[in-house]
């Protein structure tokens, strides 16, 4: 038998003997990475900084839907109703750079407590906005014709119901961002020019109707009367102008095709009555631009106590539309004494307080086995409804004017977020 044939007879059939300082457990991987001291005084390493050549998120464009005409009469009327502050802009300079730090700490009564320092603040900030609120609106308009959500305005000429729209923290944006949709949808709410054959009011079935409350803290009354002045009434013209000139020369709307009203109040006192005066039982189109962070910012426990308010009151088939900073948070009342690296530390974002307002924490499935029929049953019944829907939730958004577009003071291209909510 040769040398290799003994050997393979002699081999152990059960493996290697083991020792005994040999350990019948798995072996371990070896450590990834040296372990970290965690003992007394251990401080967490703080997170790497973003890279500053890393890519920043870039907001989409938002579409533009009233013509760069339109979008000029709405510029040329701000010119109009505000002519004398425009002539001597470097003069309004010192002005609205006060105005710009006050707002900048969110000290509202300081920035806006004057009718020069709110006059300033519109002819600034409110043409940009006006036509980004336009069309923010517009748009939401267009999705509401197709799922035929009735609370929107309508481009058909042939509906004649009045549009309710409630504006929280409004301005004179909101005024020129409506009038500007108003007639963009219904061209017939053009104004036209007078002439003596003409006797009396337009008759009211042609005339298409937004009626449209602003609520504020600031008494913008006297700054919106000259607005809607303006907007109903044909611009001056040379006493040289042709013919032709003068009888194209409409006003932007007509006196009968838009109702304003305007309410002095601090948005968080109001009562629910005097919300369902304002609002009543019809649905409407409800607004805060640029307002909700600041208010949220303010007090969050009053801004939900309000927003509860709003809840119970806003009909079936109202719409909630949010327009604020991007990027908008609020800091949450543990976060001054929390760990910075916990979730208590993290601020709260504008689309998550109105979440849980309005659309309320997921419900849970009831559990059914071994449980009674009348117990399962209660407790369906008592699970929260669902009376929201979130129809919008854009998070950067820019509103790019068109270079074509002229006006004496300053335009931006205004940066924006955008939340919409309906009751269902």
């Amino acid at each position: 038998m040769g040398q290799y044939d003994r050997k393979a007879q002699s081999a152990r059939k059960h493996g290697p003997i083991l020792s005994s300082s040999t350990s019948k457990a798995p072996s371990k991987p070896p450590p990834v990475s040296k372990p970290e001291w965690r003992g007394s005084g251990y401080t967490p390493k703080a997170k790497p900084k973003p890279h500053l050549d890393a890519p920043k998120p870039i907001p989409s464009a938002q579409h533009q839907f009233p013509p760069t005409e339109l979008q000029q009469l709405v510029l040329n009327i701000f010119k109009d109703g505000f002519g004398e502050k425009l002539m001597d802009f470097e003069e309004l300079k010192t002005v609205l750079r006060e105005v710009n730090e006050k707002v900048s700490v969110r000290e509202w009564d300081e920035a806006l407590g004057t009718e020069e320092k709110r006059e300033a603040f519109a002819v600034r900030w409110s043409p940009s906005r006006a036509l980004a609120y336009a069309n923010v609106v517009a748009e939401l308009c267009r999705r509401g014709e197709e799922e035929e959500w009735s609370v929107l305005p309508s481009s058909d000429d042939e509906a004649q119901k009045t549009i309710k729209a409630v504006c929280f923290g409004g301005n004179a944006a909101e005024v020129m961002a409506f009038a500007a949709l108003l007639r963009y949808l219904r061209p017939s709410a053009a104004g036209k020019p007078r002439t003596e054959s003409d006797e009396g009011p337009l008759p009211e079935k042609s005339q298409p109707h937004l009626d449209m409350t602003i609520i504020d803290s600031a008494d913008w009354k006297p700054v919106l009367d000259k607005l809607l002045s303006a907007t109903t009434t044909p611009p001056l013209l040379s006493k040289y102008a042709s013919a032709s000139a003068r009888a194209s020369n409409h006003a932007l709307l007509t006196p009968s095709s838009f109702t304003l009203t305007f309410q002095q109040n601090d948005i968080l006192t109001l009562t629910g009555k005097q919300l369902i005066d304002t609002i009543g039982s019809t649905p409407c189109l409800t607004t805060f631009f640029l307002t909700l962070g600041n208010l949220y910012n303010a007090s969050i426990p009053k801004t939900t106590a309000f927003m509860y308010k709003l809840d119970a009151v806003l009909a079936v088939g109202s719409i909630l539309l949010v327009i604020d900073v991007i990027g908008s948070s609020v800091p949450s009342p543990s976060a001054a004494t929390a760990d910075p690296e916990s979730e208590e530390a993290k601020p709260y974002t504008l689309s998550w307080l109105l979440d849980r307002v309005l659309l309320g924490k997921p419900a849970e499935k009831v559990p059914t086995q071994g449980r009674g029929k009348k117990v399962v049953e209660e407790e369906e019944a008592n699970k929260p409804v669902v009376r929201w829907e979130k129809i919008v939730a854009e998070a950067m958004k820019i509103n790019r004017l068109d270079e074509k577009l002229r006006y004496p003071g300053s335009l931006e291209n205004v940066k924006y977020q955008v939340l919409a909510y309906r009751r269902v």
